[in-house]
């Protein structure tokens, strides 16, 4: 009894929060014009090309990275719509999605753009989808009724029904029987989704998942019951959904702001420093870039400066610490800052990705790694004979003190230090590359990008950050810091009283992550005091 009193009141409390949540008043829907079109296809270019690609077919530079994949536009197959399976969707639909983004993917909000941009957008992509007519069957949601108990049982057995269990599992997990054989249109897997994450595409309102139940998701292996179940049941599934998460909401990031407040004293790089305790931190909502089940879902960031220098306090929780780099199968914990080098342009998120206009579009990245971190708490290098404990070498030609092997001396030996072998034959190391000193002075490295695959560190008489991470019960704790200014013309710069665009990004090395592999933020702004 206990259980179910619990789940109407989240079902009653959530429908009133989630609402205000997903939608909020707009202006009135402009005309339109060859002019609004010609705006959205520079917006287009600008923004979504790196995704979905120049003719919009799904294939942009990002798109590898990607999971699930970007819309292949032209085909004309939307997935979320007010309209019955296989109509287009009404332009307020598309406004939405652009508007809201959608979460368990990386589409992210464009709420930052102003709304005029947003409708170009409408308008542009219903040209590449070749959308010349409304839709001829729009689907209208009835009055929901008050939320019961008795409701919230009767979706279960809606739910048992409709054999929804077969994809998303006995407890809505996204596990069921069917789970690993889902496809969706061009043959890629579709996992079901998990509603205990309290995912909702589309929107997270009851009115937006009773539309996913009767629209069905083109495109996908999710279809519609428009046919299959009467009003009280289609209700009575969506309060059984929705109770399913709880209190939990999942909301796709579209920006916001952090302020760096001004404070007195010196800053340090410690994570428990007295300087955070009253300072205001700002809960970030991350999107994960190739899904799966388990992820975070945002960080807590705080922001300072003295005048002098720059600190970052992030915050995120991870239950499986992972800082081992040595073996293939190996992936380290980590997080990230980026800035654009020129403040007064605001390049894409995805790591400065060159645009249509081909401008510079410089970001720099402050790129802390648990791994690294791990060297300089122990002060060694943690290399193989870490993980394999006892490792021997025959005749070992990287280190100077086993080669050639001496006959009169033990046939085998253990491995020397890092340090103590040949940097001649370790090439990173010996072209003086940052990434590859056995001895660290910091867990963060200063780079710069200009999109992908021109990920660049800086020479190391220019690794001017510095930071430390602490995993303490539960969650990470890093701390990132440098000088407000620098003297290096591609490092970010920072004055009192100014803005600057910001990104966060994050690695959890225990379910894989790496390189473009990750959870992110697009940007924020940063409000220097």
């Amino acid at each position: 009894m206990r259980i179910k009193k619990f789940l109407l009141s989240a079902v009653v409390g959530l429908t009133v929060f989630i609402a205000a949540l997903s939608w909020t008043a707009q202006a009135a829907q402009p005309k339109q014009t060859p002019e609004i079109v010609s705006k959205g296809e520079d917006t287009f270019k600008r923004e979504c090309v790196v995704c979905h690609g120049e003719k919009g077919e799904g294939d942009g530079t990002a798109a590898y990275l990607l999971f699930p994949k970007p819309r292949n536009l032209v085909k004309g197959i939307f997935k979320i719509r007010s309209t019955s399976t296989g109509e287009p969707p009404t332009d307020e639909n598309i406004f939405k999605t652009l508007t809201n983004g959608l979460p368990g993917s990386a589409m992210p909000s464009f709420k930052a753009l102003t709304e005029n941009e947003r409708w170009g957008l409408v308008y542009y992509i219903k040209k590449i989808a070749n959308i010349t007519e409304a839709p001829e069957s729009i689907i209208k949601v009835s009055k929901e009724p008050a939320p019961s108990k008795d409701l919230v049982a009767k979706g279960k057995e809606v739910y048992a029904k409709l054999k929804c269990f077969e994809c998303h599992g006995e407890q809505g997990k996204g596990d069921g029987p069917s789970s690993l054989t889902t496809k969706d249109e061009l043959g890629y897997p579709a996992p079901p989704n998990d509603f205990t994450r309290g995912i909702y595409k589309g929107g997270g309102n009851n009115s937006d998942i009773y539309l996913r139940f009767i629209s069905g998701l083109d495109g996908t292996p999710m279809p519609s019951y428009e046919d299959s179940a009467n009003e009280e049941e289609r209700w009575a599934l969506v309060q059984y959904v929705r109770s399913l998460a709880g209190s939990k909401v999942a909301v796709q990031p579209g920006g916001g702001s952090v302020t760096a407040k001004k404070v007195a004293g010196k800053i340090s790089i410690d994570p428990f420093d007295k300087v955070w305790k009253n300072v205001r931190a700002e809960k970030v909502p991350f999107m994960l870039l190739w899904q799966r089940q388990e992820s975070v879902d945002s960080v807590s960031v705080k922001a300072v400066h003295n005048g002098r220098k720059m600190a970052f306090l992030l915050e995120w929780e991870d239950l499986t610490p992972e800082a081992r780099f040595t073996r293939h199968q190996d992936f380290t914990d980590g997080a990230a800052i980026q800035f654009p080098v020129d403040p007064k342009r605001k390049p894409l998120f995805t790591m400065g990705a060159l645009d249509t206009e081909k401008e510079e579009n410089t970001v720099n990245i402050w790129f802390w790694r648990a791994d690294r971190q791990l060297d300089i708490d122990k002060k060694k290098f943690n290399d193989i004979d870490d993980t394999y404990a006892g490792m021997v070498a025959d005749d070992y030609q990287l280190s100077k003190a086993l080669h050639p092997k001496d006959k009169n001396k033990p046939a085998v030996r253990t491995i020397s230090a890092v340090v103590e072998q040949d940097p001649t034959y370790i090439t990173g190391w010996g072209a003086g590359n940052f990434a590859s000193l056995p001895e660290r002075k910091s867990p963060v490295e200063n780079l710069n990008s200009e999109g992908f695959s021109t990920l660049t560190p800086r020479s190391v008489d220019e690794q001017n950050v510095d930071g430390r991470g602490v995993w303490d019960n539960g969650k990470w704790k890093v701390v990132i810091v440098r000088s407000l200014d620098s003297k290096y013309k591609y490092d970010a710069k920072f004055k009192a009283g100014k803005e600057v665009p910001v990104g966060f990004a994050v690695w959890n090395g225990a379910q894989g992550d790496r390189n473009g592999q990750k959870a992110v933020t697009p940007w924020y702004t940063l409000k220097i005091e």
